[in-house]
């Protein structure tokens, strides 16, 4: 039951994130002319409501994990050999962190240039838009790391494998991303093995520093592109 409950409480959350995230608008709060930002103002705050339960499930079914967990952790201690992402045996997740950041990054910036490419895209509003693409990618990014990371590395710790929470992660992260961009089967692998990567670095540094940055860093893409987009 310790195993099951932290997966089906993950999955549960997932489910509800998305049934509710195309119900965003009616939580009704408009700040904004733009659609795109009374949108995410409304689905981050569904988010970090989740992320909330998430966080006292996780609390009351590993307190000690938890709390180890929810912190920088050790941001150089040493990893494991993962040699798809390029992780030498030996390496330090200074290293492997700074680099995942470099590459990842760029592979999602290329992907969602092509995406603006076929856009009427007027930069200039970033101007008055990079202010809330790095609110909403603080919240996102710290939500689903809670969710996705805590709420599944935490209450499992010690109970299986490693590799067994990395993919539990992975999957749950992956099927969450359905929606997201890219969306289908492409996009559900391509966030697996973002959450599997990231539910290592926590794992091994025993914290969420490199897995928050680095999500971080892929949602300030994302997120800006999508505001050009649906701005223009």
């Amino acid at each position: 039951m310790k195993i099951i409950a932290p997966i089906l409480i993950t999955g549960l959350i997932t489910v509800g994130i998305l049934t509710l995230s195309g119900q965003a608008n009616k939580v009704g709060i408009t700040i904004s002319e733009n659609s795109y930002i009374n949108f995410q103002i409304n689905y981050q705050l569904i988010l970090l409501g989740f992320a909330l339960l998430s966080m006292i499930s996780s609390y009351l079914l590993n307190p000690d994990s938890f709390k180890s967990i929810l912190s920088v952790g050790n941001i150089s201690a040493i990893g494991e050999e993962l040699k798809i992402f390029g992780i030498k045996r030996g390496d330090s997740w200074l290293k492997t962190g700074i680099s995942l950041s470099i590459v990842i990054s760029t592979i999602t910036g290329i992907f969602m240039y092509f995406q603006l490419k076929e856009q009427p895209i007027d930069y200039s509003l970033l101007k008055t838009g990079l202010f809330w693409i790095v609110i909403f990618s603080l919240t996102n990014s710290f939500s689903e790391e809670i969710i996705y990371r805590v709420g599944v590395n935490g209450p499992l710790a010690d109970l299986v494998s490693p590799n067994k929470i990395f993919l539990i992660s992975a999957a749950i992260f992956g099927i969450a991303h359905i929606q997201g961009m890219p969306n289908g089967i492409i996009g559900v692998i391509l966030a697996g093995l973002l959450g599997y990567v990231l539910s290592k670095s926590v794992y091994e540094t025993n914290g969420i520093f490199w897995a928050w940055i680095i999500h971080f860093l892929q949602d300030m893409i994302i997120i800006g592109s999508l505001y050009l987009i649906k701005s223009s």
